[in-house]
């Protein structure tokens, strides 16, 4: 019986300090390469921008949340970020179609190649988009802890289950995984279900079929 409760003990600690921060972690990365996968099966074009795109619009909610909780405008128990996230989402959306017409679109209309002109394009913009988030906030580490509140503590999992060890989950762990699992869901009943998405795919495989079509 002992065996057993070490046994359950051990991975609750490595739930604790090892599962739950590789999912969070790995969620975010997720969310990352599922843009980068979309834009590349659909226009053929890596996209070197993209984590710095992301970056972008991290530092937008920093200030935003920052805004918000400096006027008093916050949900008592409730992370401010996630209030700031839609407003974040349009001023990251106005910021990636300027650079796409500035830039990307300009190499589109003149046919070029995407695996070599696209590439380096994007590297510039890379630099750029970098160049302004750490003008604004500083190269140094910035440390966010808005959205590091508790679900439920280490000292409330021990109460509950009696264990020596306990798990503690943060809304900053448990929204990630969430968000990735709901839009990868998403994303496959759009592109296998729908007829937008079947056309995206369809334009994917062969560009100048679905154009004559």
């Amino acid at each position: 019986m002992s065996d057993s409760i070490d046994i359950i003990n051990a991975f609750a600690l490595m739930t604790n300090f090892v599962i739950l921060p590789a999912l969070s972690y790995g969620s975010q990365l997720a969310l990352g390469a599922l843009a980068v996968t979309l834009v590349y099966s659909i226009l053929r074009f890596s996209n070197f921008a993209q984590g710095d795109s992301m970056a972008f619009g991290t530092m937008l909610v920093i200030l935003i949340s920052g805004y918000m909780i400096s006027k008093g405008w916050t949900i008592t128990g409730f992370p401010t970020a996630i209030l700031a996230i839609p407003l974040a989402l349009i001023g990251m959306s106005i910021y990636l179609l300027t650079m796409d017409r500035l830039v990307y679109r300009h190499y589109r209309k003149i046919k070029a190649k995407q695996n070599i002109v696209g590439i380096t394009a994007s590297i510039g913009v890379m630099f750029v988009t970098g160049g302004i988030v750490r003008f604004i906030l500083g190269a140094s580490a910035q440390r966010f802890g808005d959205g590091e509140r508790f679900i439920f503590s280490v000292r409330e999992f021990k109460a509950f289950t009696g264990l020596e060890q306990g798990i503690a989950l943060k809304t900053s762990q448990f929204l990630p995984v969430t968000i990735a699992i709901l839009l990868v869901s998403f994303l496959f009943y759009f592109l296998q279900k729908t007829k937008t998405g079947k056309s995206i795919g369809a334009h994917s495989d062969n560009t100048e079929l679905d154009l004559i079509s």
